[in-house]
């Protein structure tokens, strides 16, 4: 568990699907994911926005080396702020470890005086699809049980709902009711937030707000059959945690530089 200091509003930027390279030069699709990332956070440099805590929140490398691990730690590093990483399905479990333990990036509870994060893995390896097992879902439980005082946020990888877009769809959450009826069951659960979608969506389910965020690379068209990219700019996500249990959030997207996509490619 780790504590946090924050004044009574808990300020947090999630940064998620960076799919880095151990060579800083590696595509994505054609682009740049190392440029892209640096991109959207010189962009997070000048925002007005000073975060107590950064989330990452999955698919932080695309070929699980440990040199990318390294090279996301040192690019955050600038900020001041706790860093907390999450696996996605791209990423490689052991060298996500190694690294997130040595910089300290691994903790699954994170508290301040009115809030705590939660933070669960929902990587299943060598699969694209997400399952929470059934301790994440015992810790997730225990975590809103034992500080019913706290409101909660809940971070994964992989979405918790239907985006209607039926390729999509298939690789979210094979256990999402399971965690739901979890959030159902306790007042304290405030929101839910995931990366895996490269795309940002914003709404509510039983009076919890369920929030998705772009990539810092490529992204992809929303509502589709099949797979395909949208030309909407990489981005982060900013969020204000109220002592009220109140969630102020919003994404802000690259709008000073752009990157090329290449289109002739069906998957990523």
């Amino acid at each position: 568990m780790f504590q946090l200091t924050s004044a009574e509003t808990l300020r947090i930027v999630q940064v998620t699907d960076t799919h880095l390279f151990g060579d800083i030069g590696g595509k994505l699709l054609g682009v740049p994911t190392y440029d892209s990332m640096h991109a959207v956070l010189s962009q997070l440099d000048a925002f007005p926005f000073q975060a107590d805590a950064m989330l990452v929140t999955g698919d932080l490398s695309q070929d699980g080396s440990e040199q990318s691990y390294r090279l996301l730690d040192d690019a955050m590093a600038r900020f001041g702020a706790p860093v907390f990483w999450l696996p996605g399905n791209h990423d490689e479990p052991r060298n996500l470890e190694k690294v997130g333990r040595e910089r300290d990036h691994l903790h699954k509870v994170i508290r301040s005086e009115h809030w705590q994060i939660v933070m669960l893995d929902s990587q299943v390896e060598g699969a694209v699809f997400g399952q929470l097992k059934q301790e994440e879902l015992n810790m997730l439980e225990r975590a809103l049980t034992e500080r019913d005082d706290l409101h909660t946020l809940v971070c994964l990888h992989h979405h918790p709902i239907p985006m209607n877009s039926e390729w999509m769809d298939n690789i979210g959450l094979r256990n999402r009711q399971a965690l739901m009826d979890i959030l159902s069951t306790h007042d304290n659960a405030k929101g839910v937030l995931w990366g895996h979608v490269h795309q940002s969506c914003d709404g509510y389910v039983n009076g919890v707000r369920l929030m998705s965020t772009p990539s810092t690379c490529i992204q992809f068209e929303p509502q589709t059959s099949g797979f395909s990219l949208d030309e909407a700019a990489p981005g982060f996500r900013w969020l204000e945690l109220h002592k009220d249990g109140r969630i102020s959030t919003g994404v802000e997207r690259l709008s000073h530089v752009s990157f090329a996509v290449d289109r002739t490619q069906t998957g990523y």
